[in-house]
């Protein structure tokens, strides 16, 4: 009887260990007096989904729940508000507030390779936030020496962290959150940066869901490349008119990303207007793409800086997006087939080019 009894409870046990291993459970223990509601977020190939809410009351907090397979989730406040990113698979995680911020213990492989890039980020914004701190007050004092100095130190850090982060791309190349931490990233990065990086993973993290949105954003970035046929694109002059790109017919077309607020891009419009007076009737044509929010702010710019040329306003950044400009004043020159022939002149590079173009040389 005693051993049909023991073996009732290894098989209770297993069934108990099983059913734990089911699911998913989530445990917070940061401590203090924070409260609120949280949310648990996932983003998988059908984009972010509510997986699971709780109250944190005093610092605890506890999810629980299933998924099919490892999915990438975040921890949320009601305000949207980040507190942990999860490589969220079956098992137990418990987080707990560590020395630099917010710390993931447990999980699978993948949540522990994350730790790692996630420890070279927090140290990024941990030396950002001393070092700010730092040339506030060297500011203050007119201390060019020490802001200087300061300004070095950062970027020696900014390159032990790159450095850093390129070993741990090569270490688990293989790895689906190598490929998580490159498409994070890849807004900010040019086409052949970011071709070099996606060819540096393994197949495996090639494969994965966020190794496929590198894959669609290199040919996005493809298509705005030098040699591309620019894609074509729609906006309202300032008579609400349509324009389009493929509408405008000319030898050349210059596309010039700007907005009345930025600095450089005032700087530069007489440059755009000489070019224009001088070459428009030898076939340059420029189209204005506006990025400002405000119309009345658009149009006394243009007539400030004595625009004559065709605008259009893109209020969402749509084109911009889809143009990969990451900051302005941003200029394409195109041939009369919308061929992409230059990419960000200004100035003299831009008036030259132009020149050789329309075979003013």
């Amino acid at each position: 009887m005693r051993r049909i009894v023991f073996i009732l409870c290894l098989l209770w046990g297993a069934c108990v260990a099983a059913y734990a291993q089911d699911g998913f459970k989530i445990t917070g223990k940061l401590g203090g007096n924070l409260g609120g509601k949280l949310v648990l977020e996932g983003n998988g190939a059908e984009g972010a989904v509510s997986l699971s809410e709780t109250v944190m009351i005093d610092g605890d907090f506890e999810f629980t729940g299933k998924v099919d397979g490892m999915i990438l989730a975040y921890i949320l406040t009601e305000e949207r508000q980040p507190v942990a990113t999860l490589m969220l698979e079956n098992l137990e995680y418990l987080l707990v507030a560590g020395e630099n911020g917010i710390e993931v213990q447990g999980g699978g492989d993948s949540q522990k390779v994350l730790n790692e890039f996630e420890a070279v980020n927090r140290r990024i914004t941990r030396e950002k936030m001393l070092v700010e701190q730092q040339m506030k007050a060297a500011y203050a004092q007119q201390n060019q020496m020490q802001l200087q100095a300061l300004q070095q130190q950062f970027s020696r850090v900014m390159q032990e962290a790159g450095e850093k982060q390129a070993e741990l791309l090569k270490t688990y190349k293989d790895s689906p959150v190598s490929a998580f931490i490159v498409a994070s990233g890849m807004g900010q990065m040019d086409y052949v940066s970011l071709q070099t990086v996606f060819d540096g993973l393994g197949e495996p993290a090639r494969n994965s869901l966020f190794g496929q949105m590198i894959v669609q954003c290199l040919a996005a970035m493809k298509d705005v490349e030098i040699g591309a046929i620019a894609p074509n694109f729609k906006g309202s002059m300032v008579n609400n008119d349509t324009l389009s790109l493929y509408g405008v017919k000319a030898k050349l077309k210059l596309v010039d990303f700007w907005a009345s607020w930025c600095a450089p891009c005032r700087q530069e419009m007489p440059n755009v207007c000489k070019v224009y007076k001088k070459y428009h009737d030898k076939g340059l044509e420029i189209i204005g793409v506006s990025l400002d929010s405000k119309v009345p702010d658009w149009q006394q710019a243009m007539v400030v800086e004595k625009m004559k040329w065709l605008n259009i306003l893109d209020v969402r950044q749509q084109i911009a997006t889809r143009y990969f400009v990451r900051g302005i004043p941003h200029t394409l020159l195109l041939d009369e087939n919308n061929h992409i022939i230059a990419k960000n002149l200004r100035g003299k590079a831009l008036e030259k080019k132009i020149a050789e173009l329309l075979g003013d040389k």
